[in-house]
Parts: structure tokens; C-alpha cells; sequence
């Protein structure tokens, strides 16, 4: 009886739910995904929780709010990218509910296209009309001086590019709560702020390789033949090649900024995506459904991207989550051998390589903290894909 009732309800739900319902059922899928979505909020709202400018702080009875006024472009996109990821996340849950099952992969696709032509426009705006400002202001000092009162500072009242000589190389302590690198600036902040760099890392280079995988997949696991060993041939070509080693050659060659190093990690991480889409092609072609849909004369387009890819895109979508892990170590790798983004922009693989400080000391909060949050980043992405991927695999789900 408790059988039957649990397959009549499975009949009234769509499998995306059914394999969240798998996916929750462990609570270490759980506290590995809140991690993660922790990280999130944490790369979002960086500037307010740590900054070396108040929220609020009164100067010659003006009332003044330097944080707000000196939000960056960078700071802005974020905000729209984040606010856009909100959007997709109702629009998602309300797809579940409303939505035909046969649709559900055609309305995402469309949203998600739209969301995406959203963010470019915006990010374009952004950078065109959001001034860039530089307030070398001291808030702290004119406190001090009794120049200013009523200042509201973030959490951690440090920004992550502040240059302090006097406080370089301080233990962990009550002002600096996980001490300071070799120019005197806080961990705790360049660990907070760093985050933003090791997420956007993972998820752009993720999407750049999850694109140009799924399009070379695509067409070599559909057209078979010798398209598909033309692409194969290329694709083991591109797999033979060490990866980390072509990245550092590549790197070498352009400026080191944080758009290069995204564009080289998916560009050259995209072979694993492309085998999974073309295994799935090269089932799913011969089907019903596909057949009906060639029979019917849809362009090709529809076929192999409405049709095809909402049924084939499972083991990408889990690749992906340790895609991301992989590229976060990769991005961490670079930055610890000096090749990743520039200071001032923190980063936790440059904060690792500090851990020997210019005088020669082991400075082990360097080598702790920062070692400890790509540790724990790296661990909860693949705990999260190790759940979706037994979630979605009937074979390996644990018996209830």
C-alpha cells in the first residue's frame, strides 16, 4: 500500500521536483548547497560587509553616505546579476506550477536568453554612465579628530586594498579578526572580497565551456558520421594537451585581468561538455519524437536545441557544478603562481602565496584562511554535483 501511494504521487510531479525531493533528502546536500548559496550572497553584498567607508557619517552637520555614493561599475553589475539570477529563480518555481512539463524546457530557454541579452545591455550602461570614483577620504581618522561623528561602518570597517604599513603582518586580534598580510591590509576583508573573484571565475568560465561544448556536442552527436569523428579527433587532440600548462602559456602572452583568465579556463575546459552532449545526441536522435520532428521539416535549430537538448542536458548541467570547483582551483593555481588578477584585486590564491612574508616569516593566518576557503568552496561544488548527479541517476539513489 505505502508502495502504490508513493507512485501515485510521484505521478503528479514533474521529474525536475523529484529529483530536488532525492537531492534534499541529505543533509549534507543540504548544508553543502546553503554553503554555497552563502558564498553567493557573501560575492553580492561584499562592499556592505566589508568597507573602509561608513554607511552614514555626519561632517560639518551634513549628513553624508560614502559607501552609497561610491558603489563601483563593478559593484553595480553584480547587483543586476544577482537581482536577474532572483528573477529566473521565482520565474523557475512558477514555471513548475503553471507550466505544461512539454514547454517547461522552451519557456526556460527563452527566459534564460532574455535574461542574458538583459544583463549584456545593462552591463554595457553600467560601465558607459557609472562614474569611476576615488575617495582616498579617511572616515576613521576624521572620527578620531572629531572632525565627523555619527559614522555607521559595515562589519568589518576595512576596505580590501588599504595600505597600512604600521599594522603589516599582525596576528589574528580584536581589531583585525583574521589579522593582516604584508602591507597592513585586513584578511577578513580581501577574504570577503575575494570571494567575488573565485565565483565569477567559476560560473563565467563554467558557461563559456557549457556553450562551446554543448555547440560542438550538438552537431557531432546528431550528424554523426564523419562530422562526428572529425570532432572527436579534435576534441581527444584538445584532451591530450595538459590543461594547466596551456592555460599558464596563454596567459603569459595577454594582460593579466580577470575577463582573459574567465575567456582561457572555459575555453579550453569545454571537451568534457561536448562528449556528454554528443553521447546524449547520438541516443536521442534515433527516437520517436525526433524522427516526428525531422518528418515535420523544424529547422534544425529547433530540433537540436528545443527538442534535443532539454532531454540531454542532465549530466552537462552536473559536469557543470564540478566544472565550476575545478575552475575556482584552476583560477586559485594562477593567482598562487603570480599569473592570476593584480593586486590590488584580491584574490585567495594570491593571499595563499603570501603566507612566507617578505621578511621571511610564516605567517600561518596567510596560509590558513585563505587555503581553508578554496577548501571548503571546492568541497561543498562537488558535494552539490556528487547529490544532483545520484538525484538524477535513478541507479545510484539510495533505496527510501
Amino acid at each position: 500500500m505505502g508502495e502504490g501511494k508513493k507512485q501515485r504521487q510521484d505521478w503528479g510531479i514533474s521529474y525536475g521536483q523529484m529529483v530536488w525531493r532525492e537531492f534534499y533528502k541529505s543533509a549534507l546536500n543540504t548544508a553543502s548547497l546553503l554553503f554555497v548559496l552563502c558564498l553567493f550572497l557573501m560575492a553580492i553584498f561584499a562592499p556592505f560587509l566589508a568597507n573602509d567607508k561608513p554607511y552614514s557619517i555626519v561632517i560639518d552637520g551634513v549628513t553624508q553616505y560614502p559607501l552609497f555614493r561610491n558603489l563601483t561599475p563593478v559593484d553595480y553589475s553584480i547587483f543586476l546579476a544577482g537581482f536577474l539570477a532572483l528573477i529566473q529563480w521565482y520565474l523557475l518555481r512558477r514555471n513548475i506550477r503553471k507550466v505544461d512539463p512539454s514547454l517547461r524546457g522552451g519557456v526556460l530557454a527563452c527566459q534564460l536568453l532574455g535574461f542574458g541579452v538583459v544583463l549584456v545591455i545593462g552591463m554595457v550602461l553600467i560601465w558607459t554612465w557609472v562614474p569611476r570614483r576615488l575617495d582616498a577620504t579617511d572616515y576613521r581618522t576624521l572620527m578620531i579628530q572629531g572632525k565627523a561623528t555619527r559614522a555607521k561602518f559595515p562589519l568589518v570597517p576595512f576596505g580590501y586594498d588599504r595600505t597600512d604599513l604600521q599594522a603589516r603582518e599582525q596576528k589574528p586580534n580584536r581589531v583585525h579578526w583574521l589579522g593582516t598580510d604584508d602591507v597592513g591590509s585586513d584578511v577578513l576583508a580581501r577574504l570577503i572580497h575575494g570571494s567575488r573573484v573565485s565565483l565569477s571565475v567559476g560560473f563565467v568560465a563554467v558557461g563559456i565551456a557549457v556553450l562551446v561544448g554543448v555547440f560542438v556536442g550538438s552537431f557531432m552527436g546528431f550528424f554523426g558520421g564523419w562530422v562526428d569523428f572529425l570532432g572527436m579527433r579534435f576534441v581527444e587532440i584538445m584532451m591530450a594537451i595538459p590543461v594547466f600548462f596551456l592555460i599558464i602559456t596563454i596567459v603569459a602572452f595577454f594582460p593579466r585581468n580577470l575577463f582573459n583568465i574567465m575567456a582561457i579556463i572555459g575555453l579550453t575546459t569545454w571537451t568534457t561538455n561536448a562528449r556528454f552532449i554528443r553521447a546524449e545526441f547520438l541516443r536521442l536522435r534515433d527516437q520517436d519524437f525526433v524522427q516526428s520532428a525531422r518528418v515535420l521539416g523544424l529547422p534544425l535549430r529547433s530540433i537540436l536545441f528545443r527538442h534535443m537538448l532539454p532531454n540531454g542536458i542532465a549530466p552537462v548541467l552536473v559536469n557543470a557544478t564540478f566544472g565550476i570547483s575545478s575552475a575556482i582551483l584552476i583560477e586559485a593555481s594562477l593567482s598562487f603562481l603570480g599569473f592570476g588578477v593584480a593586486p590590488p584585486t584580491p584574490s585567495w590564491g594570491q593571499m595563499l602565496s603570501l603566507g612566507v612574508g617578505t621578511t621571511g616569516r610564516f605567517l600561518w593566518w596567510l596560509s590558513l584562511f585563505p587555503g581553508l576557503a578554496i577548501f571548503l568552496t571546492v568541497v561543498a561544488y562537488n558535494l552539490v554535483g556528487e547529490g544532483l548527479r545520484d538525484a538524477i541517476d535513478p541507479r545510484l539513489r539510495k533505496a527510501a
